[in-house]
């Protein structure tokens, strides 16, 4: 099966992309081009910033609606890691997302039903169905986040693979190693990192997976399938769901992400632009400061590995408002210190990306920039105050270095002007003994005289 090119559905970036200082801060100055559902968005300067004004295709809606919130919940609140450890197939998850009523009520509760999971430890996948009560008619796949720190050498040090999909059939190689990309006459195969791979590979097959959503697509037809993630899940929805619409592309597939990794190169970015196009949303949390020519800053883990590539159409979400703006530096790489790792703490877990996403759907209802609490979170106490205590210690590292950077330079100035005055009194003492050392040569006594004759004989 070959992979066909589609309508651009999307959001098309045709920013030019700027450079930092080493901190992933976008600098200043650069012109923006955004091409969103077929409407272009302009800005002269990136520090006057305007949000997008619309999403592609049935995202706008979705946010609307509240599906994205959910598709977000269900795989934080509601995943192995967390809640959905201990429930199985039937049980029901209540997630509370906001609206606005004529009753005054600011929330309503949907109430997704668990129909299948699949996978373990490093790669858990959840198959739920949309509340029909709602009028939900959507299928959601939640990947659960990272569970052990080891995971992250992993993901460094894993290579790239052509990759397969193994789902039981005779046919194994059937995904994406031959329905390839027509370039200048040759087949390309599709590269994706091989712990990826090997996760996706497990789940389709061994544990099930891909059997049963195909069940649950056929039947039920109508319904559109979102696959979700967050962090490390949110790179396994990215690549099940471009295998997904792959092999099964009259699917209505969508894939909504918050804060992925990279996992493949300019090839599968581009498989993945073709196939999905406007039906990825990938979603990068990220924060400007009130000062007056402060600049924008994002999660660090986006950045990472830099051997790879990131998903088209990158979108940054603003973690205090919830206003959504083109991605400035999508190629940009993070070199990992201590200011990434104080980003990273910031912005990449679960909590910060709830409390934006609630603050998007707020504002796509047309209510006001402010939070809505909730009861929901995906952390406990003892873990998010451990979060915030990294957070401190990351911050102070940032400011420590600053002062030493600082202070140092200051000391080398210091001792740099004192070599130079010493250098010009030394070179002004030198100059004033010159003359006097003449005048007492030229003073010459009568027997130096008698000498200097008798010395010629």
């Amino acid at each position: 099966m070959h992979a066909t090119q589609r309508g651009n559905d999307g959001v098309g970036q045709g920013s030019k992309e700027t450079t930092d200082g080493g901190d992933g801060r976008c600098i200043t100055g650069v012109a923006i081009v955004a091409e969103v559902g077929g409407e272009e968005l302009k800005k002269e300067e990136v520090g006057e910033e305007e949000p997008l004004r619309s999403l592609p295709g049935q995202w706008g809606a979705l946010l609307r609606e509240g599906r994205i919130l959910t598709a977000l919940l269900l795989s934080t609140s509601f995943s192995e890691k967390y809640k959905g450890r201990h429930m199985h197939p039937g049980s029901v998850a209540e997630v509370r997302v906001p609206t606005i009523a004529e009753s005054g009520e600011t929330t309503r509760t949907l109430r997704p039903r668990l129909l299948h999971r699949s996978g373990n430890r490093e790669a858990v996948a959840f198959i739920w169905l949309g509340d029909e009560g709602a009028r939900d008619s959507t299928l959601y796949v939640a990947f659960s986040p990272m569970r052990y720190r080891s995971q992250l050498f992993k993901i460094y040090c894993a290579g790239v693979v052509d990759d397969e999909l193994d789902d039981g059939s005779v046919a194994k190689q059937t995904a994406w190693t031959k329905p390839q990309v027509e370039e200048r006459g040759r087949k390309v195969v599709v590269p994706i990192s091989a712990y990826i791979h090997g996760k996706l590979k497990r789940l389709w097959g061994q544990q099930g997976l891909w059997g049963y959503l195909s069940q649950c697509a056929n039947k039920f037809k109508t319904h559109r399938i979102i696959f979700s993630g967050i962090s490390h899940g949110a790179a396994l929805a990215q690549a099940a769901a471009l295998q997904f619409r792959i092999r099964q592309p009259t699917a209505d597939v969508l894939v909504v992400t918050w804060n992925a990794y990279r996992w493949t190169n300019d090839v599968g970015r581009a498989v993945a632009e073709i196939e999905l196009g406007g039906r990825l949303l990938p979603l990068v949390l990220s924060r400007r400061g009130i000062e007056p020519h402060a600049t924008r800053y994002w999660d660090s883990v986006t950045g990472f590995p830099a051997n790879y590539v990131p998903m088209p159409n990158l979108v940054f979400l603003d973690a205090d408002t919830g206003q959504m703006f083109v991605h400035t530096a999508p190629s940009q790489n993070t070199n990992f210190g201590a200011a990434a790792l104080m980003r990273m703490f910031e912005l990449h877990f679960a909590k910060a990306a709830i409390n934006a996403t609630k603050k998007a759907t707020v504002l796509s209802l047309g209510g006001r920039d402010e939070q809505i609490t909730d009861d929901m979170y995906s952390v406990g106490p003892l873990a998010e105050a451990l979060q915030q205590k990294l957070l401190n210690t990351s911050e102070h590292f940032v400011r420590s270095g600053r002062r030493i950077k600082k202070a140092t330079s200051a000391e080398i100035a210091h001792v740099r002007n004192r070599f130079s005055s010493a250098s010009r009194d030394l070179r002004r003492g030198a100059t004033e003994l010159q003359p006097s050392a003449r005048a007492r040569a030229s003073v010459s006594k009568p027997w130096q005289h008698c000498f200097a004759w008798c010395w010629r004989f």
